[in-house]
């Protein structure tokens, strides 16, 4: 195993680099509510958890809100979804018919076109037999209307939970989620939380929280994260049997390790290790690389890389290919971060690192004591806060998301602050989208 501590001031991160370069006239930053109606009309309730497409048009989002769109007359959240690009509001977690949801609906995942997007619902009529009681997963094809669940139906967990996490592929075909449901592949007697992939398309569900031999797991997995070509899942597992245990590899740390399944080869591997190859314990959501090359977790183990010192969850991406773990989340000068940092996503081309920190010291100027969203340009080390308002002036308010689109040029995040746009007025939260300076 190779490691590479922490890089002083600009230094490039080697690896997690594109060759593309940034346009030449990028268009100026600006900050741009999403959760309002088509005609600009601001929504009468909470607004947030947003999702960009790929393509950086479409943006999908939660809403308690009832007048963003003429249809919502259900009295519970619901999703949506807003193009960026005519201003059209659309209402997606209905039934194939279009039938309002009679339960909560929430958490949406969209595909890379904008086409599919994927949520959680308590609601038993968007799909036919859904009689478990319990919470389901849903992808909703904006195309031709249809609404499907490898999840609803009769069977249900013996526990009485319904899908815990779930993440959707770039082309909307894959869509991978932890359930305790002991009936969706044949041989699943582990009675624990297992991470499963569903082909949308070929109405398929396979389990990828098992070892390389295809071992069950000895315990439970959680928080699945897929690459845009659906070939590798990762999550998070408090299972002993999943790799084996090499000179060096502990036992599993007080916080669930990282693995990754590879769905072409059958391969399970850790993905968050130490100096010395052991597993390291990592928060919650990790995630993978668009192109599945990198994994990126947030650990407070110092001994992840050399040098770190600072006692506090940073972001972290591990080379798969490579087998190098670097850290990412630190300032423009090299600094470590004097506050957590998580969440985090990198762009396509692998250059650009977003997440969410509690730390001050990322940007100058950072005095509203938030966590803040930010994106760190892996090449030239530059650092810029997303949760700002239309003039650029830090946010009164925390975010706890900074999504980006394929580009790294935008960037969806949600704020209780009504002051980064002119008549924010409706006393609740919202979610806005950044154009950014890079």
């Amino acid at each position: 195993m190779r490691v590479v501590g922490l890089l002083a001031g600009a230094c490039v991160v080697a690896g997690v680099l594109p060759a593309a370069a940034v346009a030449a006239n990028p268009a100026a930053p600006a900050t741009e509510r999403v959760s309002v109606a088509a005609d600009g009309t601001q929504g009468n309730g909470f607004s947030g958890d947003p999702k960009l497409s790929a393509n950086g048009r479409f943006v999908a989002f939660s809403s308690e809100a009832t007048n963003l769109g003429p249809a919502d007359t259900n009295g519970h959240q619901d999703v949506y979804v807003k193009d960026l690009r005519t201003g059209k509001v659309d209402l997606v977690s209905v039934g194939s018919d279009g039938t309002l949801g009679d339960g909560l609906s929430g958490s949406p995942e969209i595909s890379a076109d904008g086409r599919y997007v994927a949520f959680y619902s308590g609601a038993a009529n968007l799909v036919p037999g859904d009689t478990n009681g319990e919470g389901d997963v849903f992808v909703h094809d904006r195309r031709t209307g249809r609404t499907v669940s490898p999840t609803a139906g009769p069977g249900k967990s013996p526990y009485g939970y319904g899908v815990q996490n779930f993440a959707i592929s770039g082309d909307g075909q894959r869509l991978a989620f932890g359930s305790y449901r002991p009936d969706l592949v044949p041989g699943d007697t582990n009675e624990r939380l297992d991470i499963f992939v569903h082909d949308v398309q070929k109405g398929t569900t396979r389990r990828v929280s098992v070892a390389g031999d295809g071992t069950q797991t000895d315990a439970a997995s959680a928080f699945p994260s897929i690459s845009a070509d659906g070939r590798r899942v990762a999550f998070t597992s408090k299972a002993t049997n999943l790799t084996p245990a090499g000179p060096g590899l502990r036992r599993p740390p007080p916080q669930d390790p990282m693995y990754v399944h590879d769905l072409a080869t059958g391969r399970t591997r850790a993905a968050s290790l130490s100096t010395t190859d052991a597993v390291v314990g990592v928060s919650p959501f990790p995630r993978l690389s668009p192109d599945g090359r990198y994994a990126v977790f947030s650990a407070v183990a110092a001994d992840v890389v050399p040098g770190d010192t600072n006692g506090t969850y940073d972001l972290f991406a591990r080379d798969l290919e490579q087998g190098t773990t670097r850290l990412l989340s630190r300032a423009h000068d090299g600094s470590q971060g004097d506050g957590w940092s998580s969440d985090g996503r990198l762009s396509a081309d692998n250059r650009r690192l977003f997440f969410t920190s509690a730390a001050a010291n990322l940007v100058p100027g950072d005095t509203n004591g938030q966590v803040d969203g930010f994106v760190r340009d892996l090449r030239t080390g530059r650092v810029e806060r997303i949760n700002v308002g239309a003039d650029g002036g830090q946010s009164a308010s925390w975010t706890n998301i900074a999504a980006p689109d394929a580009t790294g040029q935008l960037a969806a995040f949600d704020s209780r602050d009504d002051g980064l746009v002119p008549g924010d007025t409706n006393g609740t939260g919202d979610v806005f989208v950044r154009r950014l300076q890079h």
